[in-house]
């Protein structure tokens, strides 16, 4: 064994250490300790392969917790099982002859998009990009990461964020917990807010005692549930587009989500209302050459307002001029 190294997963959905150097053709051990509240594995896969094989791995379905959410793929070199928090596991990584760069990521459910890094394969290890400016971590870490060579990023505070099941969505749920006692479940699966609630958070002891797909219980009242799935229809109000999701990045300790439909690219962020309880999304939409429609979901215990465009009736109706920034907000009237 040429070396041990030891990494965490960590709050944030990060590992602690997002770039490794090591000697073609040596042997190294990798230590994952899960030092989250959420859980984790990681794999060890071929060059260019990441996305392929989260995607992989997301399509497991049913199997998938079964399984670890280990694609059965040659582009896994190397895996750890899941892991719940406070759990650890080791993996021995035997070092291809081929210099390159090999990424390493978790691939539980809507993880695997922002939650890796990279193992350089190479002779020359002093001569890596900076780490500020390398394209191969994720670009939340490169913006905490001091302009050295320090492989820990350092920890911003960010509002509750938990990546696991949840009631009435895909596997790829995000749980926010905001200011304002104001909580939202945002699905990955589908790019799209779910439902909101406030007085509380979530209890996910169940899910943590178990790999099996547990989901957590709300804890509060959801005073807004989206009744019309995606939201956005673009040229005429039939028309759905499929959304593909792309990550999120942190914005005054808030996720701002990203994703396309078509060649539109869409930022999301959703934000407590001045009103409680409420909430307001504000979107940021590139790339819009046709008018688009946002479709209004059906909840008789909530008032809806919205900065630009005109409403028709369950719709709103905006130029690709006023589609390019817009605000949702929605407040509870009970």
């Amino acid at each position: 064994m040429d070396r041990t190294i030891e990494i965490k997963a960590i709050s944030g959905l990060k590992y602690d250490k997002v770039r490794l150097a090591a000697e073609p053709g040596s042997t190294i051990r990798i230590n994952l300790e899960n030092d989250d509240e959420m859980i984790h594995n990681l794999l060890i896969v071929k060059p260019s392969t990441r996305m392929d094989v989260v995607k992989q791995a997301e399509s497991m379905g049913e199997e998938g917790a079964e399984n670890n959410y280990v694609p059965n793929s040659s582009d896994v070199l190397v895996s750890t099982p899941l892991l719940n928090p406070g759990e650890e596991a080791s993996i021995i990584f035997e070092v291809p002859q081929e210099e390159g760069i090999y990424p390493y990521v978790c691939t539980y459910p809507a993880h695997g998009i922002v939650m890796y890094g990279a193992i350089y394969v190479t002779n020359s290890p002093d001569e890596l990009p900076p780490i500020e400016e390398d394209p191969n971590i994720p670009e939340q870490v490169r913006d905490e990461m001091a302009a050295s060579d320090s492989m820990h990023p350092y920890p911003l505070e960010m509002p509750t964020l938990t990546r696991l099941f949840m009631p009435e969505s895909s596997p790829a749920a995000i749980a926010v917990g905001m200011e304002k006692d104001q909580s939202y479940n945002w699905d990955a699966g589908y790019s799209f807010l779910r439902y909101a609630w406030d007085g509380g958070y979530i209890d996910a002891s169940d899910q943590w005692n178990d790999k099996a797909q547990e989901v957590a219980k709300v804890v509060g009242d959801i005073y807004y549930r989206n009744t019309t799935g995606f939201p956005f229809r673009i040229s005429n109000p039939d028309s759905i587009p499929e959304p593909d999701f792309q990550g999120y990045r942190m914005v005054d300790g808030y996720p701002q989500f990203k994703y396309k439909m078509g060649d539109i690219t869409v930022h999301e962020l959703i934000l407590p209302a001045e009103v409680t309880p409420g909430f307001q999304i504000n979107y940021m939409l590139e790339n819009v050459q046709e008018p688009i429609w946002y479709m209004l979901s059906d909840n008789d215990n909530v008032s809806i307002d919205f900065s630009e465009g005109e409403r028709e009736g369950n719709r709103i109706k905006l130029t690709p001029e006023e589609a390019k920034e817009f605000t949702i907000s929605i407040v509870s009237e009970e």
